[in-house]
C-alpha cells in the first residue's frame, strides 16, 4: 500500500492524464475518487489534488508532478502498481483516445527501465513536451493551498480571470474580500431557491461598491459566485475567512446586505433568516445589532 504522501502525488498524476484530452469525464473523476478511498486521505490531502481538477494541467507543469511521483516510488512493485492504476484510468470512460494511449506506453518505459530515481528523471525530461498533452494558453497554478482551503471562490475567480485575459493582480485584497463577501451574500440569496434577477442586481451593485470593480470583472465574479452558490457554498468556511479579514465596521456592513438580498421579494423566508443569524453568529455580532439590522431589512 503506497503511503500518503506516495498516494498524493499519484493522485496528481492520475489528474494529468484525465486531463490529457482536454476535459475530465465523470467516469474518470468516479475512477479517482474510487481508488484514493482506500487511502483514507484527510481533507486537506485530498485538497491537494482536488485543486488540480479545476483546469486543464499544462506539459511543463505535468512533468514536474511526474518528477514528484518518481521520487516519491522506488521499488518495481510499486511503479506497477502505478501503471495499472494508469491502465484503468484510461478505459474508464470506456474510449483510449490516442494521446491516452500513447502517455500510457511512454509512461511505462520511463517507470519500468532499471535506474536510480535520478536517472529516470532525466529520462522524464521532456516527455510532456510533445503531443500528448493540449497545451493551455496562460495556465499558471500557484500552490496556494491556503488559499483553496479557506477561499475557493477566490481561487476559482481568479483562475477565471486568467482565462479571460483580465488582471486584478494589483488589487489582491479587493479581490479577496470581494469573494468572500459576495459568497456570503450569494450563499442567502439561494438558501430557498436559486439566485434570482433581483438578487443578482444587488449582488452587482455591492461587488461594485465595495470592490469598484468594472462592469466585466464584475459579470466574472458574479459567474463563478453563481454556480458555487448552485453547488452549495460553505458557509462556515466563508464565516470564518471573513472573520479574520474584516473589520468589526464591515462586518455590520455585511449583515446590512444579508437582510437587504434576503429582502429583495418583500419578505424575509424562515430559510434566508435562518442562514443571515448563523451567518451573524458566527461573525460574532451581537444580537442587539442583528435585531436592529433585521428591522432596517424589513422596513426596506
Amino acid at each position: 500500500m503506497p503511503s500518503k504522501e506516495q498516494a498524493v502525488a499519484l493522485a496528481r498524476v492520475l489528474v494529468a492524464l484525465a486531463w490529457a484530452d482536454g476535459k475530465v469525464s465523470q467516469e474518470e473523476l468516479n475512477f479517482l475518487k474510487d481508488f484514493l478511498f482506500k487511502f483514507e486521505l484527510t481533507g486537506e490531502e485530498w485538497a491537494r489534488i482536488e485543486m488540480y481538477l479545476e483546469d486543464p494541467v499544462p506539459p511543463d507543469e505535468a512533468e514536474a508532478l511526474v518528477r514528484d511521483l518518481i521520487q516519491k516510488l522506488g521499488s518495481p512493485e510499486n511503479r506497477r502498481n502505478v501503471l495499472a492504476a494508469l491502465e484503468g484510468l484510461m478505459h474508464a470512460d470506456g474510449v483510449c483516445s490516442d494521446s491516452e494511449r500513447e502517455l500510457l506506453e511512454r509512461l511505462s518505459t520511463v517507470l519500468m527501465q532499471a535506474g536510480s530515481a535520478s536517472v529516470i528523471m532525466g529520462r522524464v525530461k521532456g516527455l510532456f513536451r510533445q503531443t500528448v498533452f493540449k497545451p493551455v494558453e496562460g495556465s499558471k497554478r500557484s500552490e496556494d493551498l491556503h488559499e483553496f482551503l479557506n477561499n475557493r471562490l477566490l481561487f476559482k475567480i481568479r483562475r477565471k480571470l486568467e482565462r479571460e485575459k483580465l488582471s486584478l493582480e494589483n488589487r489582491p485584497e479587493a479581490l479577496a474580500y470581494a469573494a468572500l463577501f459576495g459568497g456570503l451574500l450569494a450563499h442567502v440569496a439561494a438558501a430557498h431557491d436559486s439566485i434570482d434577477e433581483r438578487e443578482q442586481a444587488v449582488l452587482c451593485e455591492q461587488l461594485k461598491k465595495i470592490g469598484g470593480f468594472d462592469e466585466e470583472a464584475v459579470e466574472i465574479i458574479l459567474s463563478v459566485i453563481g454556480d458555487a452558490a448552485a453547488q452549495g457554498l460553505d458557509r462556515f468556511r466563508l464565516t470564518r475567512e471573513f472573520h479574520a479579514k474584516s473589520t468589526p465596521e464591515q462586518r455590520r456592513q455585511l449583515l446590512d446586505c444579508l437582510f437587504e438580498i434576503a429582502a429583495t421579494d418583500t419578505d424575509l423566508q424562515h430559510a434566508e433568516l435562518e442562514e443571515v443569524r448563523g451567518i451573524a453568529t458566527a461573525l460574532r455580532i451581537s444580537h442587539s445589532e442583528f435585531i436592529g439590522a433585521k428591522m432596517k431589512g424589513l422596513e426596506k
